[in-house]
């Protein structure tokens, strides 16, 4: 005779435990796809939890060191350890949902002996098999899914390395021409050392394609965001932050000097950490989803539509930079772009010293200032609010190397500054 009884109780668990691995398999492929196979900005709780689980611990390391060098040391570990733990965990998540597959449809057995039948399968070892037709299907289902996502991980590799190394090309090249750390005088300044003029609009031009490929990479690949520069004197945040401050010094203090490829460098490189900025923004606040698609967001409002001033810049390529802005920020989540906005609204941090001692640098390489300081000040400063809030964050945020003009750092190091190449100059040179 059946005991209907006992048959019930163990259909509950077998049950519960069937529908958890359905969500867990849901869960993990959903993670797997949008980070190795979507080209699109997709968040995945499971990618969130795994992120935070690495770089907490790591921060708090790296507050333990005395030093920038050292702390830097730590720090270097986010992004390739983050890669590690991802794939563990996604192949531990299908481990479990196999597993819980397994005892929830299997004719006997504990939950213990269908976890060992999913690791056999899953990582191909085949020292417990199956003897139903639905469990045998289960692993080679299992059996697949092993193989399949450390392969996917293997494509997504040199993707993620061809970004990072086409990156921090134009990083490393830009340490020779503006210092290391970048400093926007100092570019200025040793080209014009140099007596090529013209290659600080060949930076400009070069620059605006790097900006577009870190905005297009790091908001589709979030990872390359922890992938720290080989050099800890270098970071593609200062880098950038040097090109743009090197545009809005020559709109600001010289009247007959080329423009176009700064004002053009303004506009991409102002828009790339503005996206960058409101991606982060949006990794870390909690949102309304739809289950195993993506974030919902409400449209963003339209900014203003007044047309302000800025330096150098005509009224027609200001309407161009805010139309181009309002694209850029369309449909992402309104609290971040408010507070981008709000923020790019206060006054730069920037001192009229620090912009002085700047200035004076040019001065010694031979940089034509043509422009009065008070009103190259004032049109500077213009330029600089467009930036300096999200590059100023998203530098503290990652916690790169502390640089002249480069902001606060949560861990407060001393200001790093490059080798100036006007101390090399003889007296009779200056």
């Amino acid at each position: 005779m059946v005991d209907f009884g006992r048959l019930d109780i163990d259909l509950v668990p077998r049950s519960l435990a069937l529908l958890l691995g359905l969500f867990l398999f849901i869960l993990t492929i959903t993670s797997l796809l949008r980070t190795v196979v979507m080209p699109r900005n997709l968040e995945s709780s499971v990618n969130d939890l795994v992120t935070f689980s690495v770089i907490a611990p790591l921060r708090a390391i790296a507050r333990t060191r005395s030093t920038f060098m050292g702390s830097d040391s730590v720090l270097a570990w986010m992004g390739p350890l983050v890669i590690v733990v991802q794939l563990i965990v996604w192949l531990l998540l299908f481990f479990v949902s196999y597993g819980l597959w397994i005892y929830g449809i299997g004719g006997g057995g504990d939950l213990g002996a269908a976890l060992r039948q999913s690791g056999s399968s899953l990582f191909t070892l085949g020292f417990v098999q199956g003897s139903d037709a639905e469990i045998t299907v289960i692993d080679f289902f299992a059996a697949a899914t092993g193989p399949i996502v450390i392969a996917l991980l293997i494509g997504f590799l040199p993707t993620i390395y061809s970004s990072y190394i086409q990156r921090e090309k134009d990083v490393a090249m830009l340490g020779i021409a503006g210092g290391d750390p970048a400093w926007g005088p100092e570019l200025i300044s040793r080209i014009y050392l140099t007596k090529q003029p013209e290659s600080l609009e060949r930076t400009f031009f070069e620059w605006r394609s790097w900006a577009t490929h870190v905005r297009l990479t790091h908001v589709t690949y979030p990872v390359l965001l922890l992938m720290r520069s080989g050099n800890p004197n270098r970071s593609w945040v200062i880098s950038l932050l040097a090109v743009l401050d090197a545009a809005s010094l020559q709109l600001a203090l010289t009247k007959t000097l080329p423009r176009h490829n700064a004002v053009s460098i303004l506009l991409h490189g102002s828009q790339a950490l503005e996206v960058i900025f409101v991606m982060t923004q949006r990794r870390t606040q909690f949102r309304r989803r739809i289950p195993f698609v993506g974030h919902f967001f409400p449209h963003t409002r339209a900014a203003d539509g007044h047309i302000t001033k800025a330096p150098g810049i005509e009224p027609g390529e200001i309407a161009v930079e805010m139309a181009a802005t309002i694209d850029a920020v369309t449909g992402l989540p309104t609290e971040a772009v408010d507070r981008l906005r709000a923020g790019e609204a206060v006054p730069i941090s920037l001192t009229r010293d620090e912009f002085d001692h700047g200035v004076e640098v040019l001065r010694k390489s031979g940089y034509p200032i043509e422009n009065d300081l008070d009103e190259a000040w004032e049109q500077f400063a213009i330029a600089r609010a467009r930036y300096e809030f999200t590059a100023y964050n998203l530098a503290r945020r990652l916690e790169v190397i502390p640089s002249p003009w480069g902001g606060p750092r949560t861990h407060v190091f001393p200001v790093i500054w490059p080798t100036l190449a006007t101390e090399f100059l003889k007296n009779d040179d200056a």
